[in-house]
Order: C-alpha cells, then structure tokens, then sequence
C-alpha cells in the first residue's frame, strides 16, 4: 500500500475519526455512490432500465406563470410541489375502498428551497381548500377555469399538471417541478428508508367504520414508534386518530412524520451505503410520477443534494393559513386572508420563515463570490462602445402589444442599429439580451440604454455580428426598465404571517402527533 504523501504507511490512526470528519466522510460516501450509479460501465445498463421505469408528464397544464427570479449572485430558488395520490388504481393500491378510484390530490406540500439553499419553507395545502383553479390544457382536453374549486379534485382535471397550475396561480411564480407518489409509493418507500421514528402522544385506535366511512385500522402504543409499509400508510391517512379529527389535525400528525424522515434521511448509515442506494433508487422509479425535468435518476439525485444542503433547524414546515368555508364550513376552507396572502409572498420573494444563527457562517452554498455585486442588481454602467456599430434584433416575448416597438424606438434614439423587431412565437418570462462570442460589451451597452441589469446579458455559441434583446413578461411598462443607475435603497422583504399564525415547526424538532379529542 503506497503511503500518502507526507505521513509513513504505518496503518490507520487509532479510534474513530473525529465527528466533523465522520460526517464529510458519510456524503463523500453518498457522492461516490451517485458516481457509481451514473458513471460505472457495468451498471449503465441498469441504470438505463431505472430511467425507463421512471413515469414523467410535462410539468404544468398550459399555465405560464414567471419563473423565481435569480438573487443578486445569478442564483435561483427552487420550488416543487409533492403530491399525495389517494388512487386506487393499480397494484399496491387496492383494499383501501372505492375499487378503481382514479385519485385526488390527498396530500400537497409546496417546497420552496432559497437560492443561496441556507433555508427551505414547506407549505402544507389542506385538501379541502376551495381555490381557483386555471384552465388546464393536457394531452389536447381542455378544462374551464373555475372560480371556486376543491384543491385535492384538481387532480382530476388532467392530472397532476393542473395540480401545478393551480398551485402557480395561488404563488404567482412557476413551480419548477413536481413529484407525485401514491398509497404503494408510500408503503415500499418507507420501507426502503427502514421505517420513520414517530412520537405518539397517546396510543391511536383507529377502527374502519363500514357504515360512516374513515378508519384506517391503525392500533399503535403511545411513545415512540417506528413506522414503516402499511402502518406508515395508516399514520399518514389517519384523521379520526388525531385532534379533532379533521384534515387538519392529520396535517399537524404528517408535519411530525415529515420532520422526522428528512432527519432520517440525512442521519441514517445504511441510507449511504451500495445496497441502500440501489434499494431507494430501485423503489422510488417503481413509484414516482415527476415532471420531464426530473426524468432521470441523475437529476433527481441532483434535487436530493440540493435539498441536502439545508440545516434542519432552517427546514420550515408549515400550513396555509385557512379559515371555515361560508358555503360549506363543516367539510371545506378557504385561504384566510391577509396571512395567506402574506405568506405566499414571503414564499415567492425568498423571504425565510426561519432566521439564521447570527454568529454562524453561511454554509459554503450561501457565501458571495470574492468581489460581491451590489446587494440588488442595477443597471450597469455602459462600457465605452460606439452604439451606431452595434446592431440589435428586438424580439417581443412579454405579450404586451406595441411593446418591441417601444424598446426599439429607445435604442435608436440611442443610435444602435436596430433592423427589425418582431413578435416571439410564445410568452417569455425573463428579459435577456442574447450576444454572440466576444461581445460581452455589446451586450452590457444594450442592457444599460434600456435599463436591464448585467445579469440579463447571455452568452450564445452563435458567431454573429448581430444581439438580441428578447423582451420578456418581467420588462416594466415604458421603453426602459426603471432601474435606478445608481445602488438602490433595497426594499424590505415581504414580512410573513408570525410563526404562532403559521403552526410553524423545524425539521430538527421532534413533535409529536396530537392526541385525539385535543
């Protein structure tokens, strides 16, 4: 055995390694894995085979909501919907009542992860939310917008694609993806994980009742559990078991769960090792539904390591903030305002639910380049270039009518050759000023004569001698962009609804699930 440099192969040192080392060890381990599984001659084909079994949909239903825009270091949130199915179609799923249910949306988390992946908000939609639903447009069917609509029943308007919708509509940005399992999903997955510790504060007896529907058959002791396979699948279907017995209380149970499986899954050995790895990738193609951009064990991989990078203690789990239903206020709920509202705003503008240790560093992922750009990004200063030599294709992308025309007019008061403006075949959400190689200056001049920020410009493989500037859904109305020339005074962030309002838990407590009649 060659010796490393600088030290005699005089064997390991004695005892353990030290618990910082221990634990850049464990995710040097899970980084070797993923290499493993996507890189090794002899398992590609295997690999393939877990690509093929992955089921995947386009991701929304025809909604075209903006995308998160990028914090000052180009850096973008992410935000996924996870979705329960109660379907009982299929293998696994039947022997829950309703034979050949198709299945409604029975559980939905919105998880939106920061950009600089310091902290992440988790949104616990309640089922039976009236809200407003889009037109949903799949596979050439088309569904009416509705003003009024149970959330879990978007779900059978196309499927989870108008589940996206919908959920793009109540944030106003676009979720980038979604992931769906159903009641098999959830019985093989906790399973592969080796079950999830739960805390009961008293014991549960939840009979089936044939004759008022509801029950689940769950039988389990007060204190701590571990749950996995059918009985994972009770706890989280459970409602007569908890509080009042409404989809709420279950909610507040299934928080307590989800807490717990994100601590087992970073915390948990045997999760790092060959065999696991090979198990919960095995079980999670066999049971997922996601959208395109997830549809590959690679990318999905790369989802679970960001998600990764957030401390637990950062991990925010909460509820929309809903209040009784006029109409309907025993069975139903609709969004209370003004903490809903507030909420989806901090949700939408980054703003976290939790705050950071004051005296801590920001993990490695948060910290700015060695030269920090200014706090928000401005209009950056224009570079000495002659504006009559560069030409610039403007292209209308924002749906607003007029539009390119306004901009091009701005740029040749500016004395840039502008020969044509045109119209974009569909809606863009970002303004972008595209430059061929070596005109990196050309594109800073255009972006400051209209007011776009230097993180606007985009470099293309193209060799031209022609820009252009693509006019997105985000460009203020007016030929510019009003962006101040000089550092602007950063506006206070949305401020969300208390933590009291939010029922807001971390991922690094334990909770316990409420107890019955509570």
């Amino acid at each position: 055995r060659r010796a490393p440099r600088g030290r005699a192969a005089s064997g390991p040192p004695e005892g353990p390694p030290p618990k910082k080392l221990r634990k850049r060890l464990k995710w040097v381990a899970i980084s070797v894995v993923g290499v493993l599984l996507l890189g090794a001659g002899g398992i590609y084909g295997y690999y393939e085979y877990l690509n093929s079994r992955l089921k995947t949909t386009p991701k929304n239903a025809g909604t075209d909501a903006p995308k998160a825009p990028a914090d000052a270091f180009g850096r973008r949130p992410l935000n996924i919907l996870l979705i329960g199915s109660d379907s009982r179609v299929g293998a696994g799923n039947e022997g829950y009542g309703d034979a050949g249910h198709e299945g409604l949306a029975d559980t939905t988390i919105l998880m939106h992860i920061s950009a600089d992946r310091s902290n992440a908000t988790l949104v616990s939609i309640p089922r039976d939310t009236m809200v407003k639903v889009p037109k949903c447009t799949v596979k050439g069917k088309v569904w009416e917008p509705v003003n009024s609509f149970p959330f879990n029943e978007t779900l059978t308007r196309g499927g989870p694609q108008c589940t996206v919708s919908t959920v793009d509509t109540m944030l106003g940005l676009q979720v980038d993806h979604y992931i769906m399992i159903d009641f098999k999903g959830v019985k093989e997955m906790t399973s592969a994980v080796g079950g999830v510790p739960v805390c009961l504060s008293a014991a549960i007896n939840d009979p089936v009742l044939p004759n008022h529907g509801g029950g689940t058959d769950l039988f389990l002791k007060a204190g701590p559990q571990r749950l996995a396979g059918e009985n994972a699948l009770k706890f989280l279907r459970a409602r007569h078991a908890f509080g009042d017995g409404s989809d709420l209380s279950r909610i507040e149970a299934q928080k307590g769960f989800l807490m717990s499986l994100a601590r087992e899954v970073k915390g948990n050995a045997s999760l790092t090792n060959v065999d696991g790895m090979f198990k919960i990738a095995n079980t999670a193609v066999n049971n997922l539904t996601v959208d395109d951009g997830l549809g590959g064990i690679d990318k999905l991989i790369a989802l679970g390591n960001e998600i990764k990078k957030v401390p637990e203690k950062r991990m925010a789990f909460t509820t929309l903030p809903n209040q009784p239903y006029p109409p309907n206020p025993k069975q139903r709920v609709e969004q209370a305002q003004p903490a809903a509202k507030q909420l989806w705003a901090a949700v939408a503008a980054d703003s976290p639910l939790t705050e950071g240790d004051k005296d801590a560093s920001p993990p490695a992922e948060a910290q700015p380049p060695a030269a920090p750009p200014p706090a928000v990004p401005t209009t950056p200063t224009a570079p000495d270039v002659d504006a009559s030599k560069i030409q610039v294709y403007v292209t209308n992308g924002g749906g607003v009518n007029a539009k390119g025309k306004e901009v091009a007019d701005v740029l040749k008061d500016k004395k840039f050759q502008v020969p044509v403006f045109r119209t974009a075949q569909a809606k863009v959400a970002s303004s972008v000023v595209n430059y061929p190689v070596g005109q990196k200056n050309s594109a800073l001049a255009v972006a400051a004569a209209v007011g776009l920020p230097a993180t606007a410009i985009h470099e293309t493989a193209q060799r031209a001698n022609s820009l252009e500037l693509v006019i997105g859904k985000d460009f203020p109305p007016g030929g510019t962009a009003t962006a101040p020339s000089g550092p602007p005074a950063a506006s206070a962030p949305p401020e969300p609804p208390s933590a009291s309002t939010l029922k807001q838990q971390t991922a690094d407590q334990t909770v316990c699930a409420p107890k019955k009649g509570s």
